[in-house]
């Protein structure tokens, strides 16, 4: 996904108000979700996969808190899906919308014969 696409798609998530089967919003102006894995898991498993967007607030009326730290975000991400059996692997995309950094991992949904993509935690 180009910023541009990311800037448009972030406005239409804002003006439906809505989260939708293939988007899921995280705010993360304070850190890295700990526990994406089910998110991952899900986006992995369903037809065509998913966007995570990460800097706006759906709890605030879906305001644009941009994300804490762009680089960082992406490296904890994607050591999270690394955890995952296949190994996920996000494509980040970074756009400034409104003065704020914002940041979309994509996930791809996995090939039907590695399905389904599950948490595998360490040591197992």
């Amino acid at each position: 996904m180009l910023p541009t696409e990311l800037a448009e798609l972030v406005q239409e998530v804002i003006h439906h108000k809505c989260e939708r089967q293939n988007i899921e919003l995280k705010r993360a102006g304070k850190g890295t979700p700990e526990k994406l894995y089910d998110t991952l898991s899900s986006f992995s498993n369903q037809s065509g996969g998913g966007i995570i967007l990460f800097g706006i607030d759906e709890k605030n009326n879906y305001e644009i808190t941009g994300v804490y730290d762009a680089q960082d975000l992406q490296t904890k991400v994607a050591s999270q899906a690394l955890q995952m059996e296949p190994v996920v692997r996000p494509v980040f995309t970074v756009a400034e919308i409104e003065g704020r950094i914002i940041v979309s991992a994509e996930i791809a949904e996995c090939d039907i014969f590695d399905k389904p993509c599950f948490y595998k935690a360490p040591g197992d």
